[in-house]
């Protein structure tokens, strides 16, 4: 078969996938056979067996690449065993990506002689203070003087292969996030006393997948529904969306209690619930254990799975996902039907009790 007709192939195989259809395996199969490049494929297939949940089928994809040993900057490990080696993690993906797979952290501890967590500047602060982090460290300016000495090196995403995690057994579902209750209190004072549902939203994901995001025109009509205290959690440059909302009592700005991430993850420690597209906040309150509502776009990434409302890796999080790709706007008002229900049921001073 040409190359024109395996490349051909392999993008109706990825077309299957992004429209969840149950012939993407297939397809990826018979791209392959049609000469297509077999990591590619293979990778196909990881994401079409984690979107379905079969982690363990994903698990020997990533085998086969792994042993055919093509260049990759992100994959670093290669299949050696771990027991009793100095081992540094870069956590080289997202911030979420790195807060969801760090829950990792004890079970490496236990494994390996000595951990050591390279983290992005921006999670320096945070980092030490999910469960069994040991040494964090980041780069640049910061970076340590001296090189760390390791026997082996893991990205960050690599963890749940390097233990062949299948769903049954997920570590650390939640509230592995411990927040220093010094800061925590503080951000709590300065929040003041509030007798409303304090609700965080996040309307908008990282520029790399602006797919993530929903248009502020179409977000804000959540903002619309009364009887709540709204708080933005939202960062970069979409925060100039909450600027330019009328002035209002019931209307929040966390960015306003301080800068980086611990401030972000104090406000949410705080909150009812949290109202956010696939980003870092979706994570965070996740890893805290704290009642999160996630909106997905119709291409949801794997680790929310193809379907259903529920996911295994945070326990405290509601899925809603968008029906059509475009139909944000269906969605939303989805989800004010759900907040009007969910606030029958709220009583902030039995909390508070």
């Amino acid at each position: 078969m040409t190359q024109t007709a395996s490349l051909s192939d392999l993008s109706h195989a990825e077309t299957l996938l992004d429209r969840r259809e149950a012939g993407a395996l297939e397809a990826f199969h018979l791209a392959e056979a049609g000469g297509a490049d077999p990591d590619s494929c293979a990778a196909g297939r990881w994401m079409a067996h984690m979107l379905a949940g079969d982690f363990a089928s994903a698990w020997q994809e990533s085998d086969s690449i792994r042993m055919r040993g093509a260049p990759d900057p992100n994959r670093m490990w290669n299949g050696e065993p771990l027991e009793g080696r100095r081992v540094i993690v870069r956590c080289l993906h997202g911030l979420g990506d790195s807060i969801q797979v760090l829950r990792y952290a004890p079970q490496l501890g236990r494994m390996a002689a000595e951990v050591t967590f390279e983290v992005p500047p921006a999670l320096l602060e945070l980092a030490p203070c999910l469960q069994g982090m040991q040494r964090v460290i980041t780069w640049g300016k910061l970076a340590p003087a001296e090189p760390v000495l390791c026997d082996s090196q893991v990205e960050v995403m690599e963890l749940p292969y390097v233990f062949r995690t299948e769903m049954r057994d997920l570590p650390i579902a939640e509230r592995y996030l411990h927040l220093p209750p010094s800061h925590r209190d503080t951000i709590g004072r300065a929040m003041g006393a509030s007798y409303a549902p304090r609700v965080g939203v996040a309307w908008a994901a990282g520029d790399w997948n602006v797919s993530r995001s929903i248009p502020f025109s179409i977000f804000r009509l959540l903002l619309s529904e009364g009887g709540f205290e709204f708080w933005s959690l939202q960062g970069g440059a979409a925060q100039s969306d909450w600027d330019r909302l009328p002035s209002s009592a019931h209307l929040r700005d966390s960015a306003c209690l301080g800068k980086g991430l611990l401030t972000p993850a104090c406000v949410i420690s705080q909150l009812d619930l949290v109202i956010t597209v696939d980003t870092l906040a979706a994570h965070l309150a996740g890893a805290m254990g704290i009642p999160a509502w996630v909106l997905l776009q119709r291409a949801a990434d794997w680790r929310w799975m193809s379907a259903g409302d529920t996911s295994p890796w945070y326990p405290s999080l509601r899925l809603f996902r968008e029906p059509d790709a475009g139909g944000w706007a269906a969605l939303i008002e989805q989800v004010r039907e759900e907040l009007r229900i969910w606030t029958q049921t709220f009583n902030r001073s039995q909390k508070i009790a």
